[in-house]
Protein backbone atom coordinates (compact mmCIF):
# COMPACT_ATOMS: atom_id res chain seq x y z
CA UNK A 1 0.00 0.00 0.00
CA UNK A 2 1.43 3.39 -1.00
CA UNK A 3 2.34 5.76 1.81
CA UNK A 4 1.33 8.85 -0.19
CA UNK A 5 3.73 11.28 1.45
CA UNK A 6 4.65 14.28 -0.71
CA UNK A 7 6.76 17.40 -0.30
CA UNK A 8 5.48 20.96 -0.55
CA UNK A 9 7.51 24.09 -1.14
CA UNK A 10 6.72 26.77 1.43
CA UNK A 11 6.36 30.42 0.55
CA UNK A 12 9.10 32.60 2.11
CA UNK A 13 8.39 33.44 5.75
CA UNK A 14 5.71 30.78 6.28
CA UNK A 15 7.99 28.40 8.20
CA UNK A 16 8.34 30.87 11.04
CA UNK A 17 6.33 30.22 14.19
CA UNK A 18 2.69 31.28 14.02
CA UNK A 19 1.10 33.39 16.73
CA UNK A 20 0.12 31.09 19.65
CA UNK A 21 -3.55 30.37 20.13
CA UNK A 22 -5.01 31.85 23.34
CA UNK A 23 -5.50 29.13 25.96
CA UNK A 24 -8.90 29.34 27.72
CA UNK A 25 -9.08 29.07 31.50
CA UNK A 26 -11.49 26.11 31.30
CA UNK A 27 -9.36 24.12 28.85
CA UNK A 28 -10.01 20.38 28.75
CA UNK A 29 -7.29 17.75 29.01
CA UNK A 30 -7.77 16.86 25.34
CA UNK A 31 -7.45 20.51 24.34
CA UNK A 32 -4.35 20.89 26.54
CA UNK A 33 -2.67 17.92 24.83
CA UNK A 34 -3.54 19.32 21.40
CA UNK A 35 -2.22 22.78 22.35
CA UNK A 36 1.04 21.21 23.53
CA UNK A 37 1.31 19.18 20.32
CA UNK A 38 0.89 22.31 18.25
CA UNK A 39 3.27 24.42 20.31
CA UNK A 40 5.60 26.32 17.98
CA UNK A 41 3.76 25.31 14.81
CA UNK A 42 4.62 27.28 11.71
CA UNK A 43 2.28 29.39 9.60
CA UNK A 44 2.56 26.74 6.88
CA UNK A 45 1.55 23.91 9.23
CA UNK A 46 -1.35 25.85 10.70
CA UNK A 47 -2.84 26.70 7.32
CA UNK A 48 -2.54 23.10 6.09
CA UNK A 49 -4.08 21.69 9.29
CA UNK A 50 -6.95 24.14 9.06
CA UNK A 51 -7.72 22.58 5.69
CA UNK A 52 -7.62 19.08 7.17
CA UNK A 53 -4.24 18.23 5.63
CA UNK A 54 -1.87 16.06 7.68
CA UNK A 55 1.52 17.80 7.63
CA UNK A 56 4.95 17.01 9.00
CA UNK A 57 7.73 19.62 9.03
CA UNK A 58 10.98 18.18 10.45
CA UNK A 59 12.27 20.71 12.94
CA UNK A 60 14.42 21.47 15.97
CA UNK A 61 14.29 23.89 18.91
CA UNK A 62 16.86 26.47 19.99
CA UNK A 63 16.75 27.96 23.50
CA UNK A 64 18.45 31.27 24.26
CA UNK A 65 18.50 33.59 27.25
CA UNK A 66 17.62 37.26 26.85
CA UNK A 67 20.74 39.27 27.66
CA UNK A 68 18.87 41.80 29.85
CA UNK A 69 15.89 39.99 31.37
CA UNK A 70 17.42 36.46 31.50
CA UNK A 71 14.10 35.19 30.15
CA UNK A 72 14.39 31.91 28.25
CA UNK A 73 13.36 32.33 24.61
CA UNK A 74 12.44 29.21 22.60
CA UNK A 75 12.36 29.13 18.82
CA UNK A 76 11.51 26.28 16.47
CA UNK A 77 13.30 26.03 13.14
CA UNK A 78 12.84 23.70 10.13
CA UNK A 79 15.46 21.08 9.33
CA UNK A 80 14.58 21.39 5.65
CA UNK A 81 14.36 25.10 4.94
CA UNK A 82 11.62 25.74 2.40
CA UNK A 83 9.99 22.29 2.57
CA UNK A 84 7.50 20.18 4.53
CA UNK A 85 5.78 16.84 3.94
CA UNK A 86 2.06 16.24 3.56
CA UNK A 87 0.21 12.94 3.83
CA UNK A 88 -2.40 12.64 1.11
CA UNK A 89 -4.23 9.30 1.29
CA UNK A 90 -6.75 10.52 -1.31
CA UNK A 91 -4.18 12.45 -3.40
CA UNK A 92 -5.71 15.85 -2.58
CA UNK A 93 -3.12 17.75 -4.64
CA UNK A 94 -5.32 20.67 -5.65
CA UNK A 95 -6.52 21.18 -2.08
CA UNK A 96 -2.88 21.49 -0.98
CA UNK A 97 -1.95 23.83 -3.82
CA UNK A 98 -4.84 26.11 -2.86
CA UNK A 99 -3.35 26.76 0.60
CA UNK A 100 -1.93 30.28 0.68
CA UNK A 101 1.36 29.33 2.39
CA UNK A 102 2.14 26.65 -0.23
CA UNK A 103 4.20 27.75 -3.22
CA UNK A 104 3.99 24.41 -5.04
CA UNK A 105 4.40 20.68 -4.69
CA UNK A 106 7.80 19.17 -5.35
CA UNK A 107 7.99 17.60 -8.80
CA UNK A 108 10.96 16.76 -11.05
CA UNK A 109 9.54 18.74 -13.99
CA UNK A 110 6.56 20.97 -14.72
CA UNK A 111 4.79 18.16 -16.53
CA UNK A 112 5.60 15.34 -14.09
CA UNK A 113 3.47 14.50 -11.08
CA UNK A 114 4.52 15.25 -7.48
CA UNK A 115 7.33 13.14 -6.03
CA UNK A 116 6.16 10.50 -3.56
CA UNK A 117 8.44 9.79 -0.59
CA UNK A 118 8.79 6.38 1.08
CA UNK A 119 7.12 5.82 4.44
CA UNK A 120 10.42 4.57 5.87
CA UNK A 121 12.14 7.88 5.21
CA UNK A 122 9.35 9.93 6.81
CA UNK A 123 9.30 7.56 9.82
CA UNK A 124 13.05 8.08 10.29
CA UNK A 125 12.60 11.86 10.19
CA UNK A 126 9.87 11.55 12.83
CA UNK A 127 12.02 9.33 15.05
CA UNK A 128 14.97 11.74 14.80
CA UNK A 129 12.71 14.66 15.72
CA UNK A 130 11.20 12.74 18.65
CA UNK A 131 14.66 11.94 20.03
CA UNK A 132 15.73 15.56 19.63
CA UNK A 133 12.56 16.72 21.42
CA UNK A 134 13.21 14.32 24.31
CA UNK A 135 16.77 15.61 24.62
CA UNK A 136 15.41 19.16 24.60
CA UNK A 137 12.95 18.34 27.39
CA UNK A 138 15.66 16.68 29.47
CA UNK A 139 17.90 19.71 29.10
CA UNK A 140 15.02 22.00 30.02
CA UNK A 141 14.25 19.95 33.14
CA UNK A 142 17.95 19.91 34.16
CA UNK A 143 18.21 23.69 33.73
CA UNK A 144 15.00 24.21 35.69
CA UNK A 145 16.06 22.04 38.64
CA UNK A 146 19.52 23.61 38.76
CA UNK A 147 18.05 27.11 38.83
CA UNK A 148 15.49 26.07 41.46
CA UNK A 149 18.21 24.53 43.67
CA UNK A 150 20.49 27.57 43.38
CA UNK A 151 17.73 30.04 44.23
CA UNK A 152 16.44 27.93 47.11
CA UNK A 153 19.95 27.72 48.59
CA UNK A 154 20.38 31.48 48.30
CA UNK A 155 17.04 32.17 50.03
CA UNK A 156 17.72 29.63 52.79
CA UNK A 157 21.02 31.38 53.46
CA UNK A 158 19.18 34.68 53.86
CA UNK A 159 16.62 33.01 56.13
CA UNK A 160 19.35 31.63 58.42
CA UNK A 161 20.77 35.13 58.87
CA UNK A 162 17.51 36.68 60.09
CA UNK A 163 16.00 33.87 62.18
CA UNK A 164 16.97 33.54 65.86
CA UNK A 165 19.38 30.80 66.86
CA UNK A 166 18.19 27.57 68.44
CA UNK A 167 16.77 25.53 65.57
CA UNK A 168 16.72 21.79 66.21
CA UNK A 169 18.66 19.69 63.65
CA UNK A 170 15.46 17.70 63.11
CA UNK A 171 13.42 20.80 62.22
CA UNK A 172 13.61 22.10 58.66
CA UNK A 173 14.44 25.76 58.16
CA UNK A 174 11.03 26.35 56.60
CA UNK A 175 9.22 24.78 59.59
CA UNK A 176 11.37 26.75 62.04
CA UNK A 177 10.44 29.98 60.28
CA UNK A 178 6.74 29.19 60.80
CA UNK A 179 7.34 28.39 64.46
CA UNK A 180 9.34 31.53 65.13
CA UNK A 181 7.27 34.03 63.14
CA UNK A 182 5.20 35.28 66.11
CA UNK A 183 8.35 36.00 68.17
CA UNK A 184 9.89 38.30 65.58
CA UNK A 185 9.68 42.07 65.44
CA UNK A 186 7.74 43.65 62.59
CA UNK A 187 10.73 44.32 60.33
CA UNK A 188 12.20 40.83 60.65
CA UNK A 189 8.76 39.24 60.36
CA UNK A 190 8.13 40.96 57.04
CA UNK A 191 11.53 39.86 55.79
CA UNK A 192 10.91 36.24 56.83
CA UNK A 193 7.45 36.24 55.25
CA UNK A 194 8.91 37.58 52.00
CA UNK A 195 11.62 34.90 51.89
CA UNK A 196 9.26 32.02 52.75
CA UNK A 197 6.79 33.23 50.11
CA UNK A 198 9.57 33.09 47.52
CA UNK A 199 10.57 29.61 48.68
CA UNK A 200 6.97 28.46 48.32
CA UNK A 201 6.79 30.01 44.83
CA UNK A 202 9.98 28.21 43.80
CA UNK A 203 8.61 24.91 45.05
CA UNK A 204 5.39 25.40 43.05
CA UNK A 205 7.07 26.65 39.86
CA UNK A 206 6.57 24.32 36.90
CA UNK A 207 8.59 26.15 34.21
CA UNK A 208 11.99 27.75 33.94
CA UNK A 209 10.36 31.10 33.19
CA UNK A 210 8.33 30.90 36.44
CA UNK A 211 11.53 30.15 38.37
CA UNK A 212 13.29 33.13 36.81
CA UNK A 213 10.48 35.41 38.00
CA UNK A 214 11.04 34.40 41.65
CA UNK A 215 13.58 36.26 43.78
Amino acid sequence: MASNWYAVRAKPGTQRMARPFPIPANITEKERIEAERRKGESILERQLRQEGIDVFMPSFWIRTKHHRTNKIIERRYPFLVGYAFVHLPRLEFEQVRAVDAVMCMLAPTRTAGPVRFPEKMIAQFMMDEFEAAQAHKLQEWSDMERQRFNKQNHLRGQLKKVLPKGRSPKTSLREYADQAIDRLNDVVRERVLSITAQLDALEAAETLDQIHKVA
